[in-house]
């Protein structure tokens, strides 16, 4: 734990936390586009028929200025038809921002990792690509799994939280695994994923409790929304700070499996 903290310090993974944030907070405007793009095409049906789905499943609220529900079937109806443009801005935004936040992941591991970037810029940039890919099939094979085990009467919470730490494993695994220039062990790798994944989850069950508990959907524009808002980037930023000392933790097992190797052969 010593060796942990001293070399965190040394490091500086606070700052190296602040930078990996904001990229993601970049990353994450161009994604929302094109998951509100994805919404709509998945909507691409015509105006009578989403405002007669919301009629039938959802009852009123109230009168129709204040109800929030038409609130929102008028917000579908609205990216339903922008589908187009919110494909043509949030794409290419999103491959750039999102591939500059892996190659920022890769700095701050190598800096971590007490090596240097070595590799030619196109293998770099191919990283960051794949990293994304991975990243994207990841994240949509997590909302497919959490649907299909919705409906399990008491395994859905159980099966959800399994899945969705098992896949940030993954991700966490392969990014440890193939970010660094170094050469890291399989080992090492799955120990900084495990670490990473713990925290990831861990923060998240808090700041899903606060959502649930505190935000609300009938006033965007409330105390408890701004809160929240200001909590997803304090929570990005903590993610960050774990994902680092995932690879911190990681490297003090490397260097202590290297140790116990020279102990052995010198005795």
């Amino acid at each position: 734990m010593r060796r942990i903290v001293t070399a965190s310090y040394e490091d500086n993974i606070l700052f190296l936390a602040s930078a990996l944030t904001f990229q993601a907070l970049l990353a994450a405007l161009p994604f929302v586009l094109l998951s509100l793009a994805a919404l709509g095409y998945i909507l691409h049906v015509g105006e009578e028929e989403v405002a007669r789905l919301f009629r039938d499943l959802i009852p009123s609220a109230g009168p129709e200025e204040t109800d929030p529900f038409r609130q929102v079937e008028r917000f579908l109806t609205g990216v339903r038809e922008s589908r187009g443009r919110l494909s043509v801005f949030g794409f290419p935004l999103f491959l750039w921002f999102s591939t500059r936040f892996f190659s920022g992941a890769r700095t701050a591991l190598n800096e971590v990792f007490d090596t240097h970037e070595s590799r030619p810029w196109w293998k770099e940039l191919s990283l960051d690509f794949v990293l994304v890919l991975v990243a994207l099939v990841l994240v949509v094979a997590n909302t497919a799994l959490t649907v299909q085990v919705a409906n399990l009467p008491w395994l859905s919470r159980f099966a959800s939280t399994i899945s969705s730490f098992s896949l940030a494993s993954l991700l966490f695994f392969i990014i440890y695994k193939v970010s660094p220039t170094r050469q890291v062990r399989w080992d090492t790798a799955v120990v900084a994923a495990l670490v990473a994944a713990l925290g990831f989850e861990v923060t998240k069950r808090f700041y899903v409790v606060y959502l649930l508990e505190f935000a609300t959907l009938d006033q965007l524009l409330s105390n408890n929304n701004a809160i929240a808002l200001v909590l997803l980037v304090v929570w990005m930023y903590f993610t960050a700070c774990i994902f680092l000392i995932g690879a911190e933790v990681a490297e003090t097992y490397d260097l202590g499996r290297r140790q116990s190797e020279q102990r052995a052969i010198l005795t």
